[in-house]
């Protein structure tokens, strides 16, 4: 279980750093449609295996960490599903920043709740 609490740790604040990047590129490229799709769909495949991560470090002792921390992290999953109801209003680009924005701050509040457990 160690090993998978050190992955899950990284890779968490790793995501917040990813999901920045994500969000300025997109803004920046918006001209040109935003980034590549196999960019932003590694970084919501390495959300993913860090939820399932999370899962399974919760499923094996729940008295380590806050309710909310997984809350948190299913929601910034969730939160992926904004960029389509934006893309209607703000284009492709635009919405994939401002989701990456969204799901960045519930990255760095799963993070703040995790390190001040």
């Amino acid at each position: 279980m160690g090993t998978i609490s050190t992955v899950h740790g990284a890779l968490g604040e790793s995501l917040a750093v990813i999901y920045l990047l994500i969000a300025i590129g997109s803004f920046l490229r918006r001209k040109q449609g935003g980034l590549p799709m196999w960019m932003v769909g590694i970084a919501h495949l390495l959300i993913a295996v860090q939820v399932v991560l999370g899962t399974i470090l919760y499923i094996r002792a729940p008295q380590v960490i806050s309710v909310w921390h997984p809350v948190t992290g299913y929601l910034a999953l969730a939160a992926l599903g904004l960029t389509v109801v934006f893309r209607n209003r703000l284009g492709r680009a635009n919405s994939a920043a401002v989701t990456a924005l969204i799901v960045m701050v519930l990255v760095i509040v799963n993070v703040l709740i995790a390190r001040l457990r």
